[in-house]
């Protein structure tokens, strides 16, 4: 029985650093957020002590919202003006990127493509621009619309909604997010990451 639970630890402590290296591939650290739920402010204390003595997190870096906090979505999401200025630079980059893709898609076809699309560059060029364009901007609506952000959102919102309290932590690029989580969920079983 040993041997077996022992290999359960080193499978789940394998899966903990195959997740965060494929996140560290895609965003650092220093953009993650990890939220927990707790039945008390006096627990969240409790555990925020715990989490400070075993981890790097210090207490700028730590929100607690409650039940009637009137700055709970200042404390859960970023200033707006970031966020906007994300979408935007998004939009501007992605929507160019599908422009660039039609015109050497049209270019190509045009110059080398079957008999109808050398006869017919104009309506090549249209044909091809146009879903270009499109799919960019489709693309960027998709990654503004961030569904793992809404996890976050929702369970803090929930929580609070039924008299919980959240424990809400915003990583460092130095910091583990699967050592915080994992730490976290030894003392509640709702914790939820997400991309800040």
């Amino acid at each position: 029985m040993n041997v077996q639970s022992s290999k359960n630890v080193e499978s789940k402590s394998e899966n903990s650093n195959e997740h965060e290296n494929l996140r560290a591939h895609v965003v650092s650290t220093g953009d993650l957020q990890v939220a927990a739920v707790f039945p008390s402010k006096l627990r969240v204390q409790e555990v925020l002590e715990i989490v400070q003595d075993q981890t790097s997190v210090e207490v700028s870096q730590v929100e607690i919202i409650e039940a009637g906090d009137p700055k709970m979505s200042e404390k859960l999401e970023r200033n707006s003006a970031s966020i906007g200025k994300s979408m935007w630079s998004s939009h501007l980059l992605l929507g160019s990127i599908g422009l660039i893709v039609g015109l050497v898609t049209a270019f190509l076809l045009t110059q080398f493509g079957p008999a109808l699309t050398q006869q017919n560059p104009l309506f090549t060029y249209i044909a091809l621009i146009s879903p270009g364009i499109f799919i960019g901007l489709f693309i960027a609506g998709l990654i503004g619309l961030r569904p793992d952000r809404n996890e976050v959102i929702q369970t803090v919102r929930h929580a609070v909604r039924y008299g919980k309290v959240a424990l809400v932590i915003n990583l460092k690029k130095s910091q583990s997010a699967s050592k915080v989580s994992q730490l976290l969920k030894q003392h509640t079983d709702k914790v939820v990451e997400s991309i800040r």
